[in-house]
């Protein structure tokens, strides 16, 4: 079993750095072209070949929000696919990516263009952590379209994918080997050790490589721990943020309970403590530990 010690040999793939460096890089494209075929081509069409784009994008108007993406690409079809590596819960995460794609539509169209053919866009969102509009569910991925009353699919140009690194389980049956070995290379990398690399397919064995810590020149070491460090920030006031909210909110749950005397009220009030702790994104685990309540209670809360 992997154990959650840092082996500091391959780098956290979910830093700005190496997210970039994996994905973003014309010596790696590879690596986003197989990625890319992976998880979405099902959906988009196979992908070839892809270029990089500007990633900073305007409005129409100058006054409109600029939106500026992780990476922009377009392949052979001029299919555009938006790339965002995310690794801390955002509020309206679902709506930002709405933006987004709306965003790189209408820089694909020339200002004052009459015709609205537009090019096909998909917006890609790897996340390590889940969404509060699909907590209920266990699925890592979501595939999402224009659809109407009886689900059927308005244009296939537009869609935007989520792939959940937090909901991976190498159990899952929906998976192919291929999604099992990005996900696992993914989520795991910064605990791999040598073993593990040489469990990987030659492919995922030259990812890795590419990911080795000790390849970094000096420049490219120190900007890896600013990204790393970077991340390290986001994870503890994310983890603070949790654990300072769960503990006011189970702190007013128990007053209520207090004043209202009654082992009802104080059931009520935890219940309503761990759905609040659930849209924070608190997993049902720790919430059992700070309210006492079962994880059937809990479930039954949403």
């Amino acid at each position: 079993t992997m154990t959650h010690i840092r082996k500091n040999i391959f780098q956290i793939p979910t830093t700005d750095f190496s997210f970039k460096k994996i994905f973003g890089t014309e010596q790696n494209k590879r690596f986003l072209i197989s990625f890319l075929n992976c998880f979405v081509s099902k959906y988009t069409g196979k992908i070839v070949d892809v270029t990089y784009l500007p990633t900073e994008h305007y409005g129409m108007v100058d006054t409109e929000k600029k939106a500026v993406f992780d990476l922009l690409c377009k392949d052979e079809e001029d299919r555009q696919f938006i790339i965002e590596m995310q690794k801390a819960p955002q509020p309206d995460y679902a709506e930002r990516s709405i933006f987004y794609l709306s965003r790189a539509i209408s820089a694909s169209l020339e200002r004052g263009q009459l015709n609205y053919q537009i090019l096909p866009t998909y917006s890609v969102n790897i996340l390590d952590f889940d969404l509060q509009e699909y907590r209920k569910k266990d699925h890592f991925f979501h595939a999402v379209f224009l659809k109407d009353q009886n689900n059927e699919i308005l244009t296939q140009k537009v869609g935007i994918f989520f792939i959940k690194l937090c909901n991976f389980a190498a159990s899952q049956t929906d998976l192919t080997e291929e999604m099992q070995n990005w996900l696992n290379v993914l989520k795991n990398m910064p605990d791999m050790d040598e073993s593990d690399y040489d469990k990987q397919p030659a492919f995922f064995q030259d990812l890795l490589d590419e990911c080795r810590i000790s390849k970094l020149t000096d420049m490219e070491k120190d900007n890896y721990q600013k990204s790393v460090l970077e991340y390290e920030d986001v994870k503890r006031a994310v983890a603070y943020a949790k654990e300072t909210a769960a503990k006011e909110f189970f702190e007013k749950g128990m007053e209520k309970g207090r004043e209202e005397g009654m082992q009802q009220g104080r059931e009520e009030a935890l219940l309503h403590t761990a759905r609040n702790l659930l849209g924070l994104g608190v997993s049902i685990a720790d919430i059992v530990k700070a309210t006492g309540l079962s994880e059937e209670q809990i479930r039954a809360s949403e």
